[in-house]
């Protein structure tokens, strides 16, 4: 029987703590949380295969749209994504001991999905980042599937993209539950879709665009 993944990473969460005390810059920041989201991947006894890195070579600016399995799910994605990016998180999750630290040095964004004023702090942020020509991450269903199977996507949400008028990029993220739970299946699967460029979406209903990102984005799910 597998070890729950939570229990097996514990030998980790020293050296990661001890790491998220240091001051650095983004990059720096970034380099740094890569190298141990692949050294918690592998130490968890999982693998990634990784699919259209070419895609997102050079890219700045971008919003990174991705389906929504697991606690862990940034995880794998600071693993293989070759281009610095922060995400959007709910204001909970910065309070978590190692990862919320790490979230704050990436520059990511916490915000109370519950009330107007938290939505509205996220949109503005969120704008500014992605106009600095930073590229950013969300997840669209706004809470975790816990499988294969995706919750509808928060229209709402892709807001940011069009108001800086920042190419999307669909990410799929394949087994990435495995990292809450056991799984059979040890490869958790990445795939970064050709990015959808603000000349292509901008006289598209963004209903339409959430349509598109979500049918490619689970068309790639193994």
């Amino acid at each position: 029987m597998r070890m729950y993944p939570t229990i097996r990473a514990l030998p980790l969460l020293p050296g990661a703590w001890i790491a998220s005390l240091r001051s650095m810059d983004l990059d720096t920041a970034y380099g740094r949380s890569q190298r141990w989201s692949k050294r918690v991947i592998q130490w968890l006894g999982y693998r990634i295969e990784v699919k259209g890195q070419d895609q997102i070579h050079g890219i700045h600016g971008a919003y990174f749209v991705c389906n929504h399995q697991g606690t862990l799910d940034p995880v794998p994605i600071l693993a293989t994504c070759g281009v610095p990016l922060s995400f959007i998180s709910k204001k909970e999750n910065a309070n978590l001991p190692i990862m919320g630290r790490w979230a704050k040095k990436l520059g990511c964004i916490h915000f109370d999905r519950s009330s107007r004023e938290g939505n509205i702090h996220m949109l503005r942020e969120a704008v500014r980042i992605l106009k600095q020509d930073r590229n950013l991450l969300i997840f669209p269903e706004g809470t975790r599937s816990k499988g294969d199977a995706m919750h509808p996507f928060m229209v709402k949400s892709l807001q940011p993209a069009r108001i800086a008028k920042a190419p999307i990029v669909p990410v799929t993220i394949s087994h990435c539950y495995g990292l809450d739970v056991p799984c059979k299946d040890p490869v958790i699967y990445v795939i970064y879709g050709k990015p959808l460029l603000y000349e292509d979406y901008k006289n598209l209903d963004m209903n339409e665009v959430s349509n598109q990102l979500y049918a490619q984005i689970q068309a790639n799910i193994v």
